[in-house]
């Protein structure tokens, strides 16, 4: 599992990184705190030889 965070930039921008080596920047806060947590959610589907019916 990753853990995702942000950084804003001193020009407003934001860049979102994680632990693993995953970085994108943002115009926005809010766009990069969502992408920060769709990274970190992107493995939480379980795997599907494991998932219910």
């Amino acid at each position: 599992m990753c853990y995702a965070d942000i950084i804003i930039n001193t020009d407003g921008t934001a860049t979102a990184f994680c632990y693993c080596g995953w970085s994108a920047e943002h115009d926005t806060p809010d766009a990069a705190d969502a992408d920060a947590e769709r990274h970190q959610n992107a493995d939480a589907e379980p795997e599907p030889q494991f998932a219910t019916a």
